[in-house]
């Protein structure tokens, strides 16, 4: 038992010492690197939010301005305002067909094309 009482208080005298003797770089240096981490996390946290302000700010601008009605209405005149008379028409699929003809494999099969659309025309 006495060798036992005897380690026991080895233990405890390591302890106390332990506890005496505490390093204080050591102590400051984890206080401040935890403080850090803090600081780290809190920024990272703000920033995260801030950006996701943004984006979404961005997104509904965005939507508004496409949902806008009159924006619509002006791209439509653009298109319906071009007028072709028959001749421009005509000298367009003249045009189209020499490409077509020089560009093409199968010749037959271009004029074929031109065919059902000369007749989807006159339908």
């Amino acid at each position: 038992m006495v060798i036992k009482l005897d380690i026991e208080k080895q233990i405890q005298n390591l302890i106390v010492e332990d506890q005496l003797h505490l390093d204080s770089d050591k102590f400051l240096d984890r206080l401040y690197k935890t403080q850090a981490r803090k600081v780290r996390n809190q920024q990272r946290l703000t920033y995260s939010i801030s950006s996701l302000v943004v984006v979404l700010l961005i997104g509904v601008l965005s939507i508004t301005q496409l949902n806008n009605n009159e924006t619509a209405l002006q791209y439509g005149q653009y298109f319906t305002e071009i007028e072709m008379s028959d001749e421009m028409m005509d000298e367009y699929y003249d045009e189209l067909i020499v490409y077509l003809v020089d560009e093409s494999d199968d010749i037959w099969s271009t004029l074929e094309f031109f065919y059902e659309i000369d007749n989807q025309t006159e339908n």
